[in-house]
């Protein structure tokens, strides 16, 4: 009989339950200010930029709304004569369709958020990650103290590297643990996508480990973009026949990647402003000159934009790249870097002779083994 008026009663309140689930309301009170102040809000909706803005009434304010999903939001204050905010009083945190109360006696930075489950995960996944945290900021904090010529010393250096990698491993460890044990939770959609979709990640395990969050999750805009992400990884994975694209090349000549066909083929990303790549452009040239007599080339594709290219044309002279260079000129934002998932650079992909991917983002001496190796 008790389980069943308990039962009964969780269901009349359901409706009452629901209503206060399909928007956020965010009640803040802090210290009053001496001038008239704004507070303003704002956040992301699907992508879409969203802002707000309330007077500040004797220390306290108040927004409403509704969002799909919980989202990372930012409050701060403005004097409301005041061409800037005031410095450093502002607080992030996660929004969603809940009642929260953002609390302090002085400053939004020191506030107190409740009333947000996303923002209660966040704060238990913090306390598991800090004692990992503190270590590798004290190594860093070693790192720092260092002369250049210390930094220098690889025999040194070499020294910091055990305490990190165990530092990290810890630190993975309890992300991983955190995802499994809260699978209903934002933050552990969010530490999946840091952890399984990193710069070179494997599709077909990130796919496995997506599936068993639940579908409303998997669903919301947050995971039908890792979702994309996952396609994505899967179309240019290793053994996948690489996707065709065309751009111009440096005199305005239209160039396929298939034109690469019966030949392996370095395809890289790049551009004139990234320090990364302009760093591994002489790994590329020296790769270029030790295999381009054994049915080996590159295809520069540069991410550099409309402005950018004189600066483009300017870095493949200066760098003395000898290979077909194309670019649409279109920064991030390029047809071929959305195709193949390209978020960061400097990345790259080897291509077969019969259109297979054999290898992803090979970095420094990585190419050459892996051409002597095949070649």
């Amino acid at each position: 009989m008790k389980t069943i008026r308990l039962i009964l009663g969780t269901m009349c309140l359901l409706p009452l339950g629901l209503k206060a689930q399909n928007s956020f309301s965010v009640q803040g009170k802090i210290a009053p200010k001496d001038v008239p102040s704004m507070v303003f809000l704002n956040y992301y909706e699907e992508g879409k930029s969203v802002k707000d803005s309330v007077m500040l009434q004797k220390g306290q304010f108040s927004f409403k709304g509704k969002v799909s999903s919980p989202s990372e939001a930012m409050i701060y204050l403005k004097e409301q004569d005041a061409k800037q905010t005031t410095g450093g009083d502002e607080i992030t945190f996660y929004l969603e369709n809940s009642k929260i109360t953002i609390t302090s006696p002085d400053s939004l930075w020191k506030a107190t958020v409740k009333g947000s489950k996303t923002n209660d995960d966040q704060a238990s996944l913090r306390l598991l990650q800090r004692p990992y945290r503190k270590v590798a900021d004290s190594i860093m904090r070693v790192y720092n103290s260092w002369t250049p010529e210390q930094r220098k010393d690889t025999a040194l250096t070499k020294t910091l590297a055990p305490p990190m990698r165990a530092s990290q491993a810890g630190y993975d460890s309890v992300n991983r643990a955190f995802i499994s044990s809260h699978l209903n939770s934002f933050i552990a959609l969010r530490v999946f996508k840091e952890m399984e979709l990193g710069y070179d990640f494997n599709p077909d395990t990130a796919e496995a480990r997506f599936a068993r969050f639940p579908a409303k999750l998997r669903e919301s805009y947050s995971g039908k973009k890792l979702a994309s992400m996952i396609e994505i990884g899967k179309k240019t994975n290793t053994g996948v026949v690489a996707m065709d694209f065309i751009q111009n090349d440096t005199t305005g000549k239209p160039v396929k990647l298939s034109d690469f066909r019966g030949r392996y083929v370095l395809v890289d990303f790049w551009a004139s402003w990234c320090k990364p790549c302009r760093a591994e452009n002489p790994n590329l040239l020296k790769a270029y000159n030790k295999f381009k007599d054994k049915n080996f080339t590159i295809l520069g594709v540069s991410l550099d934009d409309e402005d950018g290219r004189k600066a483009w044309l300017h870095a493949v002279a200066k760098d003395g790249m000898p290979w077909t260079q194309v670019s649409d000129l279109q920064g991030f934002k390029s047809k071929a870097a959305i195709d193949y998932g390209v978020n960061a650079i400097p990345a790259n992909f080897l291509i077969a002779p019969d259109g297979k991917i054999v290898a992803r983002n090979l970095r420094g001496d990585d190419l050459e083994k892996k051409l002597a190796q095949i070649l």
